[in-house]
């Protein structure tokens, strides 16, 4: 077990995992409110360039936030757009994201849409990225969180 926060210490934290000998393993724990709440998911084996996210709410006291990492050497650009009960809605400063290499950008969902239904799509029109999904409710005294499909 390896606590990030002994490493570093920022709000958009992602992590790469390479085994130099033999495979490994990893999920990713996330804990908050003096461990009154946590989440867990699984980790991708791979970047893709589309990833659909089923899930989401942003009304109420829900909140979902989008995570988008660029495992690579070089920027990604990537879309997002969110479908919800009234259609999708494609925000103009969503449409082409740059994230830069080896980084990760957090998107709140909630800043663009309002409904008890929501998913996302993620699009990178340049590079391959990885994308999860963290829902947390009840003033932020539960949490989960699931990886994204990539066809």
């Amino acid at each position: 077990t390896f606590k990030a926060n002994d490493y570093v210490s920022s709000w958009d934290v992602s992590t790469r995992v390479n085994a130099s000998a033999g495979q490994v393993i990893c999920e990713r724990a996330v804990y908050g409110g003096g461990r009154t709440w946590a989440h867990d998911s699984i980790g991708v084996t791979s970047p893709a360039a589309v990833w659909y996210l089923a899930e989401g709410c942003t009304e109420g006291d829900f909140e979902t936030f989008v995570l988008v990492q660029n495992p690579a050497d070089t920027p990604a650009v990537v879309g997002i757009a969110f479908q919800t009960d009234k259609g999708e809605v494609a925000p103009d400063d969503l449409k082409a994201v740059s994230i830069p290499a080896r980084s990760r950008k957090t998107f709140k969902a909630n800043d663009y849409v309002s409904s008890w239904d929501v998913s996302t799509r993620v699009n990178a029109s340049a590079g391959q990225v990885i994308c999860e999904r963290a829902v947390y409710g009840g003033n932020r005294t539960w949490a989960h969180d699931s990886i994204g499909y990539a066809p």
